[in-house]
């Protein structure tokens, strides 16, 4: 076949054309899109209590990317623009994300704690410590000591240093001016030397944390009132993690302690309590012992008061007799005749009050001789006081007597007058049926009493 050289030129040209057409398509023609990837450096932070430290986040294959970052508990660290701020002790997860894209990535953040210089130790833990007084029936001062505070409502101190004969109630000051009294343990232990205090009044002071004793060698510092006086810290180390005595276990230190400091707490240097300053060797230099916070949960004993634990265990003791004059706060738990508050004045006011319809108050006295008892009392919204009543049982709980309604101009009031021999008896205040649940919410009460 014979091909004309026109249109051989015509094909070639032609061709020309579409080749450099497809060449002009190609380089106008988007090239295909990478796919969009995040990356964050660094994976994992750690950081004490108090210090920052910036992440960066990088987003590929998205144009002008806007990050989103989020903390899983800001309680423990808050993050701003990849500014990761530690506030707590403990782990979180920083997450970050990119708007109006499916793409996440994550940063893993521990908090520990920060290690503190004396000054900030003081700081941090002296509004959690307590200077502890002890007084008699007289109310007369009988011995001091130092007490701390790790849950609401409890203050921790030794066992020692509410013992004593005498001893009938604690009087709990901190630095900020709170001072409440107690005569009640919640727990405590001779052996291990340890008690709590109980004082549910007490919801306002700052919760130390706790920690198990660190290595031998590391700073530690004790908080107290040596000799009574208030606001002190010195700073040692901890001499030994574990030694024993008499079978039980004590952490010694060489920081200075002295008579005051027991029931101190002994802190590490993060201002966590580690033990329960005790005791030290006489004519040494510096080897003091404190019982490890951890033997808290191997307290012997349940709730009594601080009288109780002081008497004599013959049979056929009783409780002291009632003399003087003076009031008496109760102290909760004193639902039951077990738990009653003690009565120490033979005259004065019982002071409380009521939260709910089962709310029973139990006061416990002891007379030495045949004596009329006159008791008036009633609600502080006294025209509400139809509905609150008091009676006096025996020494075996049993009903003597309820108290009278006595009403003047809408005010109710309750009274029992009546004599009775010497004994032991029980004082109980409850309230009566016909309110909303509401209306017995705090509602304060106080009974004068007169024995003579």
């Amino acid at each position: 076949m014979k091909v004309r050289s026109r249109d051989l030129k015509r094909f070639v040209t032609q061709f020309s054309l579409f080749a450099i057409l497809f060449m002009l398509l190609s380089t106008c023609l988007p090239t295909t899109a990478a796919a969009a990837s995040l990356t964050v450096s660094p994976k994992s932070v750690a950081l004490q209590v108090g210090q920052s430290k910036t992440v960066q986040a990088k987003a590929s294959g998205v144009k002008k990317p806007v990050y989103v970052w989020k903390s899983s508990n800001t309680k423990v660290a808050t993050v701003q623009n990849g500014k990761i701020t530690a506030k707590a002790v403990g782990k979180v997860t920083i997450t970050v994300t990119v708007q109006k894209t499916k793409l996440k990535s994550t940063v893993s953040v521990t908090v520990k704690p920060k290690k503190l210089n004396a000054q900030e130790a003081f700081k941090l833990v002296n509004p959690s410590v307590a200077t502890i007084e002890m007084y008699d029936a007289s109310d007369r001062l009988t011995s001091t000591g130092s007490g701390f505070v790790t849950k609401k409502g409890e203050v921790i101190t030794n066992f020692h240093v509410v013992s004593g004969e005498a001893n009938r109630y604690a009087r709990i000051r901190f630095a900020n001016g709170t001072e409440v009294e107690t005569l009640k343990l919640k727990r405590f232990d001779d052996a291990l030397d340890l008690a709590v205090l109980d004082v549910p009044s007490l919801q306002s002071i700052p919760i130390l944390s706790t920690a198990k004793a660190g290595s031998t060698g590391s700073t530690v510092y004790a908080l107290g009132s040596p000799k009574g006086v208030d606001n002190t810290i010195t700073q040692g180390i901890l001499s030994n993690r574990e030694v024993f005595f008499g079978g039980q276990p004590y952490l010694q230190f060489n920081a200075s302690v002295t008579h005051g400091n027991s029931g101190g707490p002994l802190i590490n240097e993060y201002g966590q309590v580690i033990g329960v300053v005790t005791w030290g060797l006489p004519d040494s230099q510096n080897m003091n012992y404190a019982v490890p916070i951890q033997e808290l949960g191997n307290l012997k004993y349940g709730r009594d008061t601080i009288a109780n634990v002081q008497l004599p265990t013959e049979p056929g003791y009783e409780l002291p007799v009632v003399s003087g004059k003076g009031d008496t706060r109760e102290q909760e738990l004193n639902d039951a005749f077990a738990d009653a508050d003690v009565i120490s004045y033979a005259s004065g006011d019982l002071i409380g009050s009521v939260y709910d319809l089962e709310d029973v108050d139990t006061f416990v006295f002891r007379t030495d001789k045949r004596m009329t008892l006159s008791v008036f009392g009633g609600w502080m919204n006294n025209r509400q006081g139809e509905y609150w009543a008091f009676g006096l049982f025996d020494a075996n709980g049993d009903a003597i007597r309820y108290s009278e309604e006595f009403s003047n101009e809408g005010r109710y009031y309750g009274t029992l007058d009546l004599v009775i021999p010497a004994g032991e008896y029980y004082l109980a205040s409850f309230p009566l049926s016909g309110l909303a649940d509401s209306e017995y919410y705090n509602q304060s009460y106080r009974i004068s009493y007169e024995l003579k």
